[in-house]
């Protein structure tokens, strides 16, 4: 049987994710590559041969290295099967163990070692794997200068769901890889030479598809066989010139796939460069050339392009490592038409250490997959970010995000993904730590940091969204989901005490907000509104005191608000109400001293109301809010902070980071609607919104010039939110989703004496959007469309130092896109003119480097 789905998801890089010629130049280079986490590989290991002018000194020890390791967490999935639209999200726990055998000494060394992953999923146990993986590989000294070395391998994985070729099965396709290579070098000062040779045995095993049928995988069964050579001629001390050629053949056990393709080949690289040798802090290459492949299959185009790549491993200070790569290489797949796609893969990886304990890591991919024979091309963008802390010499614990964007030429290849991973790592080795130092400086003073009263003033902006459903007629139903927002106010007052270094508070507040929606559709339609007037509240404030007695503080407490609602229905019958609601709401939020008394607050807050019944001439809706509230306030503390407080950081320099936190979406729908019913033709102008998640990256680059602060930021995200209206029966049903966004800022801001920033931003994004306009019975004349969409983002926040160079950020934007038009098909035709707007707010940590 063919394959489920010619078009499936875009691609994880498993056997191939540097192409063949990775695994020739790794043969070549004298060593084959680690294994490494899909999408953010690092680059292969670099050049490490003798020294010309230096023999290897001989090694008359033997010794027996064994290294147990064991990792173990629990990781969220926003988007199990990499869809575009309604992802499936989960929750999964791996466990990785594994153990290493080395032995060397008098010239030869032996290495043997075996690793597995197993992964359970909470909701999905379907896309259970068990992954493992066995290889030895050794190394012997022929003479002073030159070594042979080779390796046997066998390893079991499964295909991801984003992978092109994926089947679509009812669980994942389980491969095997027999691997070998081997390969000799030899130096002549100044010439050098490396020969190698890979070979690979694939196997896929066949699946079932939902249908219960039996998809076959039997036609993706290879083998492949490469071969290189290596001329190096030594330019420097530490400096070679090279040219490196390789060939390889691909040949599939059967001569015919499911699809009648003949997918043998035969390819080549050529390429000259440079590379850094023996270099204490900075090593890597840089090459340029050309590859082809070509197939025996005449429908399948051959594959000619230039190809260039360079690799960096560069230890920028004692504490920094900078790791950076560039390549390009012809990929298989089994899609019909395809014979390949190249693909071009940057990525930069920066880790710092922050001390002996505690280390982050950030990490940015863009890859280009240009398909040969296809009319389709995958850009895929992938950013992380993570924390390390090691509480003993053989464990530490690990936090990590990674957001994953497909955009493609196919719709259906497109997705964005959001994983969030913690847990705990064993490393058999160890390592020794030098001091217990804490996390936070030792001239902090905790003293009456926030002891005492306090009275201050905000503003900012809020936003509401509420579900409306209801009966219409006599046995149909209705559901809307709009939203609102608008200016807030509010006056608050408090008393806090210090524990150590932490805080307990309670506060009062009371606010005022113009903050609304509208649905107005006439003539002879139904237009309602909601408008949140004021509000008080009462709450519970705790956190931590943080370097230079910034708080960072969570609260929990209780709010009564007042609606306004207004309703007209089609006979031109109007009502009006006002519902107070009590509620509880929750938030969290950055008090950063300005002076020893004035103090300056950045606060998010989320309340969700219970539902209540407004009432027109016909029946009732019911009205179900949530509201977001994001504010800027100062405040003056009867209580001083201590002079000892003061602690400048500086802000110069690259950071980079990961955030998450509340997406607020919405949408202004201007339209024309027209059908047979009368009236004929009625206009339509409505509030749409919805509210979801927001997970994303951030890095950049910024220069403080005393205590004024310029810098760029980029970031990027990936998101679920929307709203959807539904009207049955024989109403129309759409809905819009807001699927991720990126952009650059401009940031000013004003560092505080006390460690913290205060700043404004002003850029450009671009989000993505999935609309589906449903109207009459014929399906070919619904919309579903994907648009991108340009749009102005503004925003504000603060950042306060957790410790040394690492630092927590409130930070909150307001995006409005450009408009997105079009005209359904209909012989009654709809005209419809969406306007996207987003509010973002987000908590996020980040590291200066």
């Amino acid at each position: 049987m063919a394959r489920a789905n010619d078009m499936a998801k875009p691609h994880n890089r498993t056997f191939s994710q540097r192409g063949l010629y990775a695994a020739l130049c790794a043969a070549l280079w004298g060593g084959w590559p680690a294994a490494a986490p899909a999408q953010m590989l690092t680059p292969p290991p670099l050049p490490r041969s003798a020294d010309a002018q230096t023999p290897a000194a001989a090694d008359t020890s033997s010794k027996l290295e064994v290294t147990p390791g064991l990792s173990t967490g629990l990781s969220y999935d926003s988007n199990v099967y990499a869809t575009p639209n309604q992802p499936s999200s989960d929750v999964l726990l791996t466990v990785s163990p594994s153990l290493l055998l080395r032995k060397q000494g008098d010239g030869r060394s032996l290495t043997l070692t075996a690793s597995g992953t197993g992964t359970r999923y909470r909701s999905h146990p379907s896309e259970n794997s068990t992954d493992y993986e066995i290889d030895a590989s050794g190394r012997q000294r022929i003479n002073t200068y030159g070594a042979m070395f080779g390796g046997l391998g066998y390893s079991r994985s499964h295909e991801d769901r984003t992978s092109p070729d994926d089947v679509l099965g009812t669980r994942p396709t389980v491969f095997t890889d027999a691997h070998a290579h081997l390969g000799i070098e030899q130096r002549w000062a100044p010439f050098s030479l490396r020969a190698g040779g890979t070979f690979d045995h694939l196997s896929y095993r066949n699946v079932t598809s939902a249908a219960g049928e039996l998809i076959d995988n039997g036609d993706r069964d290879r083998n492949v066989i490469g071969v290189g050579l290596r001329l190096g001629y030594s330019i420097a001390p530490h400096v070679d010139v090279f040219a490196q050629g390789t060939y390889d053949e691909r040949n599939y056990r059967r001569r015919i796939d499911d699809y009648g393709y003949r997918r043998d080949s035969q390819g080549d690289s050529w390429v000259v460069g440079l590379a850094s040798r023996d270099a204490t802090t900075v090593r890597g290459e840089i090459y340029a050339g050309w590859l082809s492949q070509r197939y025996v299959d005449p429908r399948l185009p051959k594959v000619t392009a230039p190809t260039l790549g360079a690799t960096l491993l560069w230890r920028v200070t004692p504490r920094t490592t900078l790791d950076a790569a560039v390549d390009r290489s012809a990929q298989e797949t089994t899609l019909p038409g395809a014979s390949s796609y190249v693909d071009t893969h940057v990525s930069l990886r920066i880790d710092h250490k922050l001390s002996e304990r505690l280390s982050a890591q950030a990490g940015i991919s863009a890859t280009r997959s240009d398909f040969r024979g296809l009319d389709r091309r995958d850009d895929l963008f992938a950013g992380s970010f993570g924390l390390s802390y090691r509480v003993h010499r053989y464990w530490q614990i690990e936090a990590n995000y990674q957001l994953l964007q497909r955009h493609s030429d196919a719709p259906d290849a497109e997705y964005y993904r959001n994983e969030i991973y913690l847990g705990v790592r064993m490393d058999g080795s160890g390592r020794a730590i030098a001091g217990e130092a804490g996390l936070l400086p030792a001239t902090t003073d905790w003293s009456s940091a926030a002891d005492g009263f306090y009275v201050g003033a905000s503003t900012g902006y809020g936003n509401v969204d509420t579900r409306v459903t209801g009966p219409r007629g006599e046995h149909g139903t209705y559901r809307g989901d709009f939203a609102g927002s608008g200016l807030t106010n509010a006056l608050f007052v408090g008393y806090g005490q210090t524990l150590g270094r932490w805080y307990l508070g309670l506060e009062a507040a009371a606010g005022r907000s113009r903050v609304d929606w509208l649905h107005d559709k006439t003539p002879s339609s139904r237009v309602f509104s909601t408008d949140q007037e004021r509000s008080e509240e009462f709450s519970l404030r705790a956190g931590p005191l943080l370097p230079g007695n910034n708080l960072l503080f969570v609260s929990a407490g209780r709010i009564r608000s007042r609606f306004d609602s207004a309703y007209t229905v089609e006979d031109g019958t109007a009502s009006a109400q006002s519902d107070r609601r009590w509620s509880s709401t929750y938030g969290i939020g950055l008090d950063i001293p300005l002076s020893r008394h004035l103090f300056a607050r950045s606060q998010y807050d989320l309340v969700r109301y219970r539902g209540y019944e407004v009432a027109n001439a016909e029946a009732s809706d019911r009205f179900a809010d949530s509201t977001g509230r994001f504010q800027l306030g100062l405040g003056w503390r009867l209580g001083a902070v201590p002079e000892s407080a003061r602690a400048p950081a500086d802000t110069s320099g690259f950071y980079a980071g990961a955030q998450g936190g509340d997406n607020r979406f919405g949408s202004r729908l201007d339209a024309i609607q027209r059908q047979s019913d009368v009236p004929p033709v009625t206009d339509f102008h409505t509030d749409f919104g919805g509210h979801g998640t927001d997970f994303g990256v951030f890095g950049g680059y910024g220069h403080a010039f005393g205590p004024l602060y310029a810098g760029v930021e980029l970031e990027s995200d990936g998101s679920s939110s929307g709203w959807y209206h539904d009207k049955q029966p024989g109403g129309r049903q759409f809905s819009v989703e807001g699927r991720g966004s990126y952009g650059a800022s401009l940031r000013l801001g004003y560092a505080t004496p006390y460690g913290a920033l205060l700043y404004l931003r002003a850029g450009r994004a671009r989000g993505r959007f999935h609309t589906i306009y449903v109207k009459g019975e014929n399906p070919n004349a619904w919309v579903d469309r994907n648009d991108t969409r340009t749009g102005d983002r503004f925003g504000a926040g603060v950042e306060a130092p957790l410790w040394k160079a690492a630092f927590v950020r409130l930070d909150y934007a307001a995006t409005r896109y450009d408009a997105i038009a079009f005209t359904t098909t209909q012989a009654q035709a709809d005209q419809l003119r969406f306007t996207h707007w987003q509010y973002l707010a987000r908590i996020g940590v980040g590291v200066r480097f």
